[in-house]
């Protein structure tokens, strides 16, 4: 193993030193990091500007309002239709597009939440209608989600779930050719969560480095390197550069709690396609709960945007300034594919920083 000695004076300077002095010059070199808020802070702190020519930082499946379903979001605005019903979600999901329109444009009973406890409230001060909360992300928002079950929901809160798995879809891009990672920057919120020994399954399978990061320019340079390190070594590790806050078992707790009312399914990944054992629904034991089988809910057949490529995208097959959308008929104002929402999307991204 190789140590580095920096100077605490010049740590940043020294870091993007070395990074140039471990990359290969007769290779490409191509890191993919798995978080929208990753994205976010590569992005704005203009990092890939110092990086080697032949060193690629390639966003990744991070933004879980990329990859919602169409035919959840379809189903929350007809829910929001219901004189008796009241949908729940947060802000970015109001605004997501569909062949249907959004939930903002075409919905009629919906309100915006930024946390889970405020669906409890909101069922609560409505006892005589129906709450429907639109839960939607990976094990980061999972965790929270589950966390309301366990303390006990009013009889007229219902659970419309469309969470994901992240080390499941990361092992789908690892058995991509086309992209051809050669390391990963596992995401640090899903990291607390699930733990960083979750991602051994890369490094020990595959032979693909993985390290934890948090969101500060100086920690993700700091497991940039680190997987240039194991590149340079020949030999790949699990590593974690944040640890303040990542723990190699993650939080226990949160998982038991998971576990409990989620059970593993097989799911769609909006302009990706089913991946199995890749999402979760409400355990058969909470039937009551879930809105899906409450309401009798249908999946709807997903349709493609014409000349959206935000599925290349999230799957770090292209980047979203060669979408012929990208910042002409698609802008964060005017979204036409999901990307372009949220600000974890690349799209989103690239659009304030190009």
């Amino acid at each position: 193993m190789v140590y580095y000695v920096l100077d605490s004076m010049n740590k940043t300077q020294d870091i993007i030193k070395i990074i140039h002095s471990l990359v290969p010059q007769d290779k490409q070199i191509r890191i993919m990091n798995v978080c929208g808020s990753h994205e976010h802070t590569i992005a704005f702190s203009g990092m890939r500007s110092l990086m080697p020519e032949n060193l690629e930082i390639i966003p990744g499946p991070g933004c879980p309002v990329c990859v919602c379903p169409e035919s959840d979001i379809i189903n929350a605005i007809e829910l929001s239709n219901h004189e008796d019903v009241i949908l729940v979600t947060y802000g970015d999901m109001l605004r997501v597009p569909t062949q249907k329109g959004s939930i903002r444009a075409e919905g009629k009973n919906f309100r915006m939440i930024t946390s889970p406890f405020e669906a409890i409230n909101i069922a609560r001060s409505n006892p005589d209608r129906k709450i429907v909360f639109f839960s939607i992300g990976f094990e980061t928002t999972t965790a929270p989600t589950a966390g309301i079950l366990e303390m006990g929901v009013p009889e007229n809160l219902f659970i419309l779930s469309s969470h994901r798995l992240t080390p499941t879809i990361m092992e789908i891009l690892v058995k991509d050719a086309e992209i051809g990672i050669d390391g990963f920057i596992a995401p640090g919120h899903v990291s607390a969560i699930v733990g960083s020994n979750a991602w051994n399954v890369f490094s020990e399978k595959y032979g693909i480095p993985t390290v934890v990061a948090g969101f500060e320019a100086e920690n993700l340079l700091l497991g940039i390197m680190e997987i240039l390190r194991q590149l340079k070594n020949g030999k790949a590790e699990t590593s974690n550069v944040y640890k303040g806050v990542v723990k190699p078992e993650g939080n226990i707790q949160a998982q038991k709690i998971m576990n409990k009312y989620f059970a593993v399914s097989d799911v769609n990944w909006r302009g990706i396609g089913y991946i199995p054992g890749s999402g979760l629904e409400l355990r058969d034991k909470y039937s009551k709960k879930d809105a899906k089988k409450v309401f009798e809910l249908e999946e709807v057949k997903e349709t493609k945007i014409p000349g959206c490529i935000c599925g290349t995208i999230v799957l770090g097959k292209a980047y979203p300034s060669a979408c012929k959308l990208f910042k002409k008929a698609c802008t964060p104002q005017t979204p036409k594919g999901p990307c372009m929402v949220s600000m974890e999307g690349a799209c989103n991204i690239w659009y304030k920083t190009l």
